[in-house]
This record gives structure tokens, C-alpha cells and sequence, in this order.
């Protein structure tokens, strides 16, 4: 019996935050890893509910939709809104002499997603962020 390759060996592993990123960094420049490792370790759970699992179909997933991914990272925003995004995030993801923004990580695999199934699909996902996001504004407001 023959052993699996190492490029086999690879696409078998398991997803983890350091994967997760390690794929997405093989792809995209390296100006998108701005987000943290918390809203990165969100994503195993999130990935596993459409039964992907392994580092290849996150992969393939984002291979797949990079062309549009970029696509709408070219397209150019309002001054208001890039000044807007400004004032709520800080500077990061943020072009503000040509008016675009970028997405971190996280957002680059939640958007393939949604390209992939749907956002109908996604909008539970994105309920329960908005409400823990909710919470921890709060908790900030109280402290």
C-alpha cells in the first residue's frame, strides 16, 4: 500500500485558524490579514455547517470566487461612505485618496460563502454576529 503524498496529506487537515489563514494568504495579498485570530476561530463552525472541512474544499471555495472577490474590492464607494468606514473601523481595510476598502479574512471567506450558497443561506450566521456584536458594544458602554 502506497503512503499519501505530501500535498495529499495537506488538503487532508483538518481547518484551524492558522490553516484557515495559511490558505487564504496563498491567494490574497497579505494587506487582508488586519482582522483578529477571535473573528478567524469563528469561521471552523461556520464552514462546517455546509460540511466543508478540510483545508482543500476552503481551497478550492476561495479559488473559485476570487475573480469577483476582487471584483468588488476595485469598485469605488462614496466619499461619505469611505469616511464613514473610516470613523467605525480606524484605517485599516481602508483606501481613502482612491475611495475602496478590503476585507480581512474572515470577511473574504464569509463572502465566498455567500457567493457559493447564497445569502439567504448565510443570514442566520450573520444574525447571530450582529446580536454578539450587540452585546459587546453594550458591555464596552457599561465599563
Amino acid at each position: 500500500m502506497t503512503r499519501p503524498n505530501a500535498r495529499a496529506r495537506a488538503d487532508l487537515a483538518p481547518l484551524t485558524v492558522a490553516t484557515i489563514r495559511k490558505v487564504v494568504l496563498s491567494l490574497y495579498h497579505r494587506r487582508h490579514d488586519y482582522g483578529t485570530d477571535a473573528d478567524i476561530a469563528e469561521l471552523p463552525p461556520e464552514l462546517t455547517a455546509f460540511n466543508m472541512t478540510t483545508v482543500k474544499q476552503l481551497r478550492l471555495l476561495m479559488k473559485r470566487h476570487r475573480r469577483a472577490l476582487l471584483w468588488e474590492e476595485r469598485t469605488k464607494m462614496p466619499r461619505a461612505q469611505t469616511l464613514d468606514l473610516l470613523t467605525e473601523g480606524g484605517w485599516r481595510g481602508i483606501d481613502i485618496h482612491a475611495n475602496t476598502s478590503w476585507y480581512a479574512i474572515g470577511g473574504l471567506v464569509r463572502i465566498s460563502m455567500e457567493h457559493e450558497f447564497g445569502f439567504e443561506t448565510m443570514l442566520p450566521f450573520h444574525e447571530v454576529r450582529d446580536a454578539a456584536m450587540e452585546l459587546d458594544a453594550e458591555a464596552e458602554a457599561q465599563t
